[in-house]
């Protein structure tokens, strides 16, 4: 798909549903002592996540797994549409669409791995990190270029707002006026 067609997808956004394991994180999973699950998430990432908040985004999480950690990420970020423990992702992508009265067209996802490429068909716009598989990265429109859970979600926010010309508001808040 060209450049055009994908900024124009690009500004239909209203919302962005993001994967965990490989995409918000690198895809390790670390097992404590008693059992618990362990993940590392990167603050830049939730950084873009906010940006897209104060945008107006919808940020959303659809994941087969399920834990805390993701629960007290989730509500440390404000995303409010959280569904763990989907191992077919359609079900909980029609959920939140319904919710929310979008279109496939207003939403975007970020994906990596087998289980994402029915939601990644379905949505306006279909994000791969690099990391992701073959088939993963063949059906998105845009393959980014920081790996999952390396800043990849910031990396994609970045280039959202800027697609839809929202971003400039967002690093005004920052800059002095005249830079």
């Amino acid at each position: 798909m060209d450049e055009t067609r994908i900024m124009q997808r690009a500004r239909k956004i209203a919302a962005v549903i993001f994967d965990v394991d490989g995409v918000l994180t690198d895809g390790s999973i670390t097992i404590d002592s008693l059992g618990g699950e362990i993940k590392r998430f990167n603050a830049q990432d939730g950084t873009g996540i906010k940006f897209l908040r104060r945008s107006r985004i919808t940020p959303a999480i659809i994941t087969g797994r399920e834990g805390g950690a993701v629960e007290a990420r989730a509500a440390g970020l404000g995303i409010e549409h959280l569904y763990q423990g989907y191992k077919q992702k359609m079900g909980a992508y029609e959920d939140f669409k319904k919710r929310l009265g979008l279109t496939d067209d207003e939403i975007a996802y970020l994906g990596d791995d087998l289980p994402d490429i029915p939601v990644m068909r379905a949505c306006g716009l279909a994000v791969a990190v690099p990391n992701a598989r073959p088939e993963v990265r063949k059906v998105a429109h845009i393959v980014l270029d920081t790996p999952g859970g390396h800043g990849a979600a910031r990396e994609f926010a970045e280039w959202l707002l800027k697609a839809a010309g929202r971003w400039d508001a967002i690093i005004s808040r920052y800059l002095p006026e005249g830079e």
